[in-house]
């Protein structure tokens, strides 16, 4: 690895970046947006219940709970993030190779949920690696990563449809697991747990006198910003309140936003909308998700997270209130600018709230520490979906849903409000 990142004419952190970006766009496109184009057919196929298509994800959150405290600290090991990339990105593809034969209710939990679970949570604690790359670009690049999720809602919706209606949904199931692996698992065996593995600092900066010596000498090369930035152990973050805030605030609004986003295209279809133009609304949220993931990046890289945070949380929650409304007006116009106003908040989101926990708890040992907040977020990611199917099970109402993930917005917030900067 350290010969192909000095023939590279950029800094090998991009190259963690540019996973990030697939395996973010084939994660949420199969799992949060796109799952959204499967649950009619499924449905009508297999005569199961909303609640029973969304089952798995909730199962797969679950049994993975225990490992974010053991595979957290994996992720700070020299091979660590390397070794859980690849059997990660491996699971998840049979995953979803396995579902073109679903049908068995325990095969379809167990196969697509508990080890299409393990496969996403695997690369995702994996994926904790990059703040490890980036300290004074940090927000660039997670927007970067982050892109990928926008990149999912973006293409995933119209694809997906266009092959459930000239393939069948099982079909179209199989051909996507067959992409992951051919786009994804190549960039698996690339990932590297942080710059100095390969005599590189964050950022891609040059070593000065000063790193030139400790490089020398065997240990670590360090800036002069890697010495500023607290970095705790995970023992003293679990102390702190800003850590229970914030796991707190991204748990809640997970679980919100994670649990909406497979009901938005059957929400739009309730109201007669055409399935395609239903999705095309979906795909237009992307477009400004990209653009402010990056902009809010930057920001937070320049003022710090927290302001960038709070405005970004308060457009999710305005822009749900908006796509609520579409029911009150029934416009094709109001559906794609409810969807395309949540896009200038919801991958900013992402993106800004990992900058968030980077820089509040730093770099040194951010994989055991995300390794504990990973485990709520894989929780509140597709138990989400779960929890939302059985609210609309039981009243049948989508007014329920969005009340719900506004109410979780606006805890949030109240949270986001709470976290103050650690000083050693």
């Amino acid at each position: 690895m350290k010969a192909l990142a000095q023939r590279l004419p950029f800094y090998y952190g991009w190259v963690i970046v540019a996973f990030g970006f697939v395996f973010g766009a084939f994660n949420v496109g199969m799992t949060s947006w796109g799952l959204g184009v499967f649950v009619t057919p499924m449905q009508e196929d297999l005569d199961w219940d909303r609640s029973l298509v969304f089952l798995p994800l909730l199962v797969g959150a679950l049994v993975t709970l225990p490992l974010g405290i053991v595979f957290g600290p994996l992720a700070d090991k020299k091979h660590g993030p390397r070794l859980m990339a690849i059997i990660g990105v491996i699971l998840f593809g049979i995953s979803l190779i396995y579902m073109k034969n679903a049908g068995n209710v325990v095969g379809y939990i167990l196969i697509f949920g508990v080890i299409g679970g393990m496969g996403r949570f695997t690369v995702q604690i994996a994926l904790v690696v990059v703040p490890k790359w980036f300290v004074r670009r940090r927000g660039l690049a997670q927007a970067s990563v982050s892109a990928g999720f926008s990149v999912g809602p973006l293409i995933f919706p119209l694809i997906l449809q266009t092959l459930v209606d000239s393939i069948g949904w099982r079909d179209a199931w199989f051909v996507m697991g067959i992409a992951l692996l051919a786009l994804a698992l190549p960039g698996a065996f690339l990932i590297v747990r942080a710059p100095e593995d390969l005599g590189l600092l964050p950022d891609g900066d040059k070593l000065d006198s000063d790193t030139s010596q400790a490089s020398a000498s065997g240990s670590a090369p360090q800036r002069p910003a890697d010495r500023a930035e607290v970095s705790l152990t995970r023992r003293e973050a679990l102390h702190t309140r800003q850590f229970w805030f914030l796991v707190v605030a991204l748990g809640l609004a997970t679980v919100g936003i994670r649990g909406m986003i497979p009901n938005f295209q059957p929400f739009f279809i309730s109201l007669d909308f055409e399935p395609t133009l239903a999705a095309a609304s979906i795909s237009a949220y992307a477009v400004p998700a990209i653009i402010m993931g990056f902009v809010f990046g930057i920001m937070a890289d320049r003022q710090g997270p927290r302001k960038p945070f709070l405005i970004v949380c308060s457009i999710v929650a305005t822009g749900l209130v908006l796509v609520a409304l579409v029911s009150l007006m029934q416009n094709v116009v109001m559906m794609f600018a409810a969807m395309i106003f949540l896009g200038f908040g919801l991958n900013a989101f992402f993106v800004v709230s990992q900058v968030f926990v980077a820089n509040t708890f730093g770099r040194q040992h951010i994989g055991a520490i995300r390794g504990v907040m990973q485990t709520v977020n894989n929780l509140a990611t597709f138990g989400g979906p779960w929890v939302f199917g059985v609210l609309y099970d039981i009243s049948t109402e989508y007014m329920l849903l969005f009340g719900v993930a506004v109410v979780f917005w606006m805890i949030t917030i109240t949270m986001g409000f709470l976290v103050k900067p650690l000083v050693r």
